[in-house]
């Protein structure tokens, strides 16, 4: 018995409608799923690594896993807007795996960057505090100019906030005080290098000064007496030994030569005591007077004269004496040498009249002073 056409056709769309949810499930089970457990893996090594503070640490690789991890997102979104049997996440998968990797690695490598940024950190704090000691121990009494010593102590602050910075963990506040610090401090140190460099060139001159009066003490059986300028110190030397050093202070201009009166600066050269001064014949607690100037000042003053580097007005000056009331801490003479005056008694009674008197910019060279 035949079926009838309306039979055959309820049968005909029942068997096509049972394909189409065989096909349809078959597209289901097998279309391409979103890497959810790669991205939320990814995302946990991400955290991982920012808690390491690795975007600081080993940003390199913390930005490409960054990158990759956005560029996944933005390919899954970009799957996600098809229809569903088209979906294909084989890209974002690669992406997101990559993306882990390189957050892995900024996680392992953070550790090993901030202990080599710690001791880099930690070797360069001690380079900068020895150009502070340096300045400390030499340049404090260097003539400098206002901004230079600003310099010395900006650098010095700096140093003291990125320490206190590091004993609290911040390793990249405290390099960025530290280079700060080192910016200040490097200016500074230009410009008291060139005053240095230009003021040693007579440190040949200053040796052999040191030498011949130091060989005086010991062929005279006397005293002598050296003043080192940059370290500001008399040293007393008896029978060609040093038997004592003194502080010393200076006229405010103290380095370079002494070139006219009223210029504040304390003369350099070969000189010897023509006159003691007890209390009562100086304005000074006591004194010794020394022959400034002799021949060679007055060569040099009419030598700068005829060149026009001083006032054709100008005059020599003297009365250049060691005397005392000094152990002020800072210079502060018009040209002379300042003792305290317990040291200025001491010089004073063991002294003669005839005693050489040196006076020099350093016994020792730049080089050796820097180091």
């Amino acid at each position: 018995m035949k079926l009838g056409w309306k039979k055959r056709l309820f049968i005909s769309v029942g068997i096509l409608g049972s394909i189409f949810i065989i096909v349809y499930m078959v597209l289901i089970l097998t279309m391409d799923k979103p890497p959810l457990a790669e991205f939320k893996t990814c995302q946990q090594v991400l955290a991982k690594a920012k808690r390491a503070n690795a975007d600081v640490y080993s940003p390199e690789y913390y930005s490409a896993a960054d990158r990759k991890y956005q560029a996944a997102l933005i390919e899954w979104k970009i799957q996600n807007e098809k229809i569903f049997f088209q979906r294909n996440y084989t890209k974002a998968k690669e992406q997101i795996l990559i993306a882990t990797l390189k957050a892995e690695e900024a996680n392992a490598s953070s550790g090993v960057n901030r202990n080599s940024l710690k001791m880099k950190y930690l070797q360069e704090v001690e380079l900068l505090k020895l150009k502070l000691d340096n300045y400390h121990d030499v340049f404090i009494h260097l003539p400098l100019k206002v901004n230079v010593r600003k310099n010395y102590e900006f650098g010095k602050l700096s140093l003291e906030q990125g320490l206190n910075a590091f004993s609290s963990g911040d390793i990249m506040q405290a390099t960025k005080r530290l280079n700060e610090g080192k910016l200040k401090i490097g200016i500074a140190d230009k410009e008291v290098n060139a005053l240095l460099k230009e003021y040693f060139g007579n440190f040949s001159k200053w040796q052999n000064w040191c030498s011949a009066t130091i060989r005086m003490s010991e062929q005279n059986n006397g005293y002598a007496f050296i003043v080192d300028k940059l370290k500001h110190k008399g040293y007393l030397y008896f029978k060609g030994k040093l038997n004592k050093e003194f502080d010393v202070e200076f006229g405010r201009n103290w380095i370079g030569n002494k070139y006219y009166a009223g210029d504040k600066a304390t003369p350099e050269g070969l000189y010897r005591v023509i006159k003691k001064k007890g209390s009562g014949d100086s304005k000074y607690y006591k004194a010794l007077l020394i022959n400034y100037p002799n021949d060679e000042d007055y060569a040099s003053f009419n030598s700068k004269k005829r060149q026009g580097l001083i006032s054709k007005n100008s005059r020599i000056g003297g009365l250049i004496e060691i005397h005392g009331d000094g152990g002020k801490g800072a210079d502060w003479t018009s040209g002379c040498i300042a003792l305290s005056n317990s040291e200025m008694d001491e010089l004073f009674s063991i002294t003669p009249i005839g005693t050489p008197v040196t006076i020099i910019g350093s016994r020792v060279s730049l080089a050796e002073l820097l180091n």
